[in-house]
C-alpha cells in the first residue's frame, strides 16, 4: 500500500498543517478508518471488553460498517459484546460501566436479539435502586452522578436510546434530568464550554487561562450528538440540547489551531499540544451538524476538512493513531506514538460523518427529525424572567433579578452581624434566572463520583458564587454601606441604619414584573423608633429598579432627611454627579471590568452631594428631602461589562440619561 505524503508524521506539529491537501473523498476516507480499525483490531486494548475506554471503538466499528458495509467490523462488536454477555461493567452507579451497552443496543437495533438488550434494562433497575434517598444538589432535582464531564458521553446516550427502543419514557426522564444537572454544575457559558469537574474551578494554566480540557469536551460533544440521534423530536429539552450544540460548536470553531488540530487545553490555543482524540470528536460533533444541515457551511465545513486532514496526519504508517493523549483528567501530553483505544474510535466516528457528507446515500435513515431544523441563536438555561423570592436558606436573604441585574436584601438572621439596609448587587453574564441556582450550588456539597466509588474519600467542594463560573459572580461588598442605592436616615451628619429588613410582603409576582415590600424598624439614638417600609418593583428589559420607601419617626409621618449611596468597590471609583437632571452615577473596575451603579432621583428632592468613609468603607451619597409624609422615591442599579451591553462609562452615563428621559 502506497502511504500518501499527507499521512508522513513529523516530530514538530508544524509538519501538520493541512493547508494544500487534497479535499477528502469517501474512498480516501474510508480507507484511513480502515488502516486505524484493522491496526486496533490487531493490537486489541488490555483493557477489559466492558471498559468505558473501549465504547467509542465498538461505535466506531458499527459506524465503519454502516458506511463501508463490511462485515467485519460489525462481527469484531459482536464478538465483543458475547464475551461480555452484552452487559455493562461491574460498578452500578458508575457512569463509565454504562458505556459498552451503547454498542449492544446498536447490535439490538439490527437483529432485535432480546439478550442484547435485556442486560441494559436489568442495569437501570439496578442503578435506581442504589440511588435511592440521593439528595438533589440542582433545580433540575438531578443526584449529579455524571460529575464530571466525560460521563455525557457514557451514560445519558444509553438511557435515550433505550427509552428510544422501548417506548419506555423513564429511561429518558432520568437521563434528562442528570444530563441537565451536571450541565448546570460544569457548564461555562463565558466560554460555552465545560469544566473537566469541579476541581478545576479556580485552576488556571500557566498562561492564566481557565483549563477547559479539549477530550471532556470532545466526550461532551460526543454525548450530545448521540442524545440528538435519540432524542424524541417533540421532547420539551431538545431545544436545549440544540442550544447548547449550537454554542458549543461555535465556540470549538474559533479555537481550531491553523495545524486542524485543537490543543489539549481549549484556551491556550497557541501552545504546540494539539491532540487527536479530543479533534476526532470536535470533527465528528462539527461534520454531523453539517450533515443535518444544522451548522453553516462556509464556516464548518472547512474547519472540519482541515480537522480530518489533521487526524489523518496523526496516523502512523502502520495504521496505529497517534498524538492521543493517555488516559487523564487534565490537558497533558501527546506525542506520535501516545495511543489508546478510544482515539482509534473517535477518528472511526469522525470519519463515518465526514463519509457521509461526501456521500448522502452512506447517511443513516430517520434523519427526519432535523428536516427544516434552525438552531437556537445560543443556549438558555431557561428563559429570561423576573425572579422575586425570601431565602431562608441563606439568612433570610431577598433576592431579586431580572435579565439584566440580580440584587438582594439581607435579611433578619444578619441583624446582628454588619450587614443592614443596604443593596448587594448580583452581576450577570446571562439572561436567565440565576439566584436559585447560585444558591443551591453555593450550599451544596459536591464530589467527583469517581473519586467516592473508585478510591476512596471524595474531595469535597461547593460552587462558591462568589467565584465567576460563566454566568457572573457576587463581587460586590455592602457591609454597613447604602450598597448599590440603599437608603438610610440622615441625622446628625451620619446616615442612620434601620438595620436589616424585619418582615416581606410579596405584591406581584409575574415573569415580567415583581412588587414587594421590605420592612425595617430600628431604635435611634435617643430612644425614638424609625421605621420604613420600601416597596420595589423590578421590570423585564431594565437595568434600574424603582424604590419607594416610607419613613416614621416613633408613628409620625414628616418631612426627613434621607441619604441614597453607591459604595466604592475599588479605590478608582469615578462618582459623577447632574443634581440638576437627578443623575447620579459610579463608574470603577472590578477584576478588570467596568462596572457602572448608578441613582436617578426626582431633582427637585435633592439637596447635595457628599461622600462619606474612606478607604474600603468610602461610599458617595446623594441627600435627598422625602415629601411632607416621610415619603421619597428614586431608581437604583447597575451596568457591567461582563455582560456586554454596558462596556464605557460613556455607555452607563447615557444609559441612565436616556432612562431619565424616558
Amino acid at each position: 500500500m502506497k502511504i500518501p505524503a499527507t499521512l508522513f508524521l513529523a516530530a514538530a506539529f508544524t509538519s501538520l498543517t493541512p493547508s494544500g491537501t487534497a479535499a477528502p473523498t469517501v474512498e480516501s476516507v474510508t480507507s484511513q478508518m480502515k488502516r486505524v480499525a484493522d491496526w486496533q483490531l490487531d493490537h486489541p486494548s488490555k483493557h477489559p471488553i466492558t471498559d468505558w475506554t473501549q465504547a467509542p471503538f465498538y461505535l466506531g466499528l458499527v459506524n465503519l460498517h454502516q458506511v463501508t458495509g463490511e462485515a467485519k467490523y460489525l462481527e469484531a462488536v459482536d464478538g465483543y459484546g458475547k464475551r461480555a454477555g452484552y452487559g455493562p461493567g461491574k460498578l452500578v452507579v458508575h457512569p463509565d460501566d454504562h458505556a459498552v451497552l451503547q454498542a449492544w443496543l446498536e447490535l439490538y437495533r439490527r437483529d432485535h436479539d432480546l439478550a442484547k438488550l435485556k442486560p441494559s434494562i436489568k442495569r437501570f433497575d439496578e442503578l435506581m435502586e442504589k440511588l435511592q434517598g440521593e439528595p438533589a444538589v440542582s433545580e433540575w432535582g438531578g443526584t449529579f452522578t455524571m460529575s464530571w464531564c466525560d460521563t455525557l458521553f457514557m451514560s445519558p446516550p444509553v438511557w435515550t436510546h433505550l427509552s428510544e427502543l422501548t417506548g419506555d419514557g423513564k429511561f429518558l426522564e432520568w437521563a434528562d434530568r442528570e444530563w441537565w444537572t451536571c450541565v448546570d454544575v460544569l457548564y461555562d457559558p463565558q466560554h460555552c464550554l465545560f469544566w473537566r469537574d469541579h476541581r478545576f474551578f479556580d485552576r488556571r494554566s500557566e498562561a492564566g487561562n481557565k483549563i477547559f480540557w479539549s477530550r471532556g469536551n470532545g466526550w461532551v460533544v460526543g454525548g450530545l450528538v448521540h442524545v440528538l440521534n435519540h432524542l424524541p423530536a417533540d421532547h420539551p429539552s431538545r431545544g436545549r440540547y440544540l442550544g447548547l450544540y449550537h454554542d458549543m460548536m461555535h465556540a470549538l470553531v474559533k479555537l481550531q489551531h491553523d495545524d486542524g488540530l485543537w490543543r489539549t487545553s481549549l484556551l491556550d490555543s497557541d501552545g504546540d499540544n494539539g491532540e487527536a482524540s479530543g479533534t476526532a470528536f470536535f470533527v465528528y460533533g462539527i461534520a454531523w451538524g453539517l450533515n443535518r444541515g444544522l451548522l453553516p457551511e462556509e464556516t464548518f465545513r472547512p474547519a472540519a476538512e482541515k480537522g480530518w486532514a489533521a487526524l489523518e496526519g496523526c496516523i502512523q504508517r502502520d495504521g496505529m493513531p497517534g498524538h492521543i493523549q493517555k488516559i487523564g483528567d487534565r490537558p497533558g501530553e501527546a506525542g506520535p506514538e501516545s495511543t489508546e483505544i478510544y482515539g482509534a474510535g473517535a477518528i472511526l466516528l469522525a470519519g463515518s460523518e465526514i463519509v457521509r457528507g461526501l456521500d448522502p446515500e452512506k447517511r443513516r435513515p430517520a434523519l427526519a427529525s432535523f428536516d427544516g431544523v434552525e438552531l437556537p441563536d445560543r443556549y438558555l438555561r431557561e428563559q429570561p424572567a423576573v425572579r422575586i423570592r425570601y431565602v431562608p436558606e441563606r439568612a433570610d436573604d431577598f433576592a431579586f433579578e431580572n435579565d439584566l441585574v440580580a440584587f438582594r436584601a439581607y435579611g433578619p438572621a444578619l441583624r446582628e452581624g454588619a450587614e443592614d439596609g443596604g443593596f448587594d448587587a448580583w452581576p450577570k453574564r446571562v439572561p436567565y434566572p440565576v439566584m436559585d441556582k447560585w444558591y443551591v450550588e453555593d450550599r451544596t456539597k459536591l464530589t467527583v463520583y469517581q473519586t467516592a466509588e473508585a478510591h476512596g474519600q471524595p474531595e469535597w467542594a461547593a460552587k462558591s458564587y462568589h467565584e465567576d463560573h460563566g454566568e457572573g459572580y457576587d463581587v460586590y461588598k455592602v457591609g454597613d454601606s447604602r450598597g448599590c442605592g440603599g437608603i438610610a436616615l440622615w441625622l446628625d451628619g451620619q446616615p442612620a441604619n434601620l438595620e436589616t429588613y424585619t418582615a416581606y410582603r410579596i405584591i406581584e409576582d409575574t415573569p415580567q414584573r415583581g412588587v414587594f415590600e421590605l420592612d425595617y424598624e430600628a431604635m435611634l439614638p435617643g430612644g425614638s423608633i424609625a421605621r420604613e417600609t420600601k416597596r420595589v418593583t423590578i421590570e423585564l428589559g431594565s437595568r434600574l429598579v424603582r424604590c419607594e420607601s416610607a419613613f416614621t419617626i416613633d408613628g409620625e409621618a414628616k418631612p426627613l432627611e434621607v441619604v441614597i449611596g453607591l459604595k466604592h468597590q475599588t479605590g478608582d471609583a469615578t462618582f459623577t454627579a447632574s443634581p440638576p437632571s437627578g443623575r447620579f452615577s459610579l463608574w470603577e473596575n472590578i477584576d478588570g471590568l467596568g462596572f457602572g451603579s448608578g441613582v436617578i432621583v426626582d431633582p427637585e428632592q435633592v439637596v447635595k452631594t457628599l461622600e462619606h468613609g474612606t478607604g474600603d468603607a468610602k461610599q458617595s451619597l446623594v441627600l435627598v428631602r422625602t415629601d411632607e409624609e416621610g415619603k421619597i422615591s428614586w431608581h437604583t442599579g447597575f451596568g457591567w461589562e461582563g455582560q456586554g451591553g454596558i462596556t464605557t462609562e460613556k455607555e452607563w452615563v447615557d444609559y441612565l440619561k436616556g432612562f431619565a428621559m424616558r
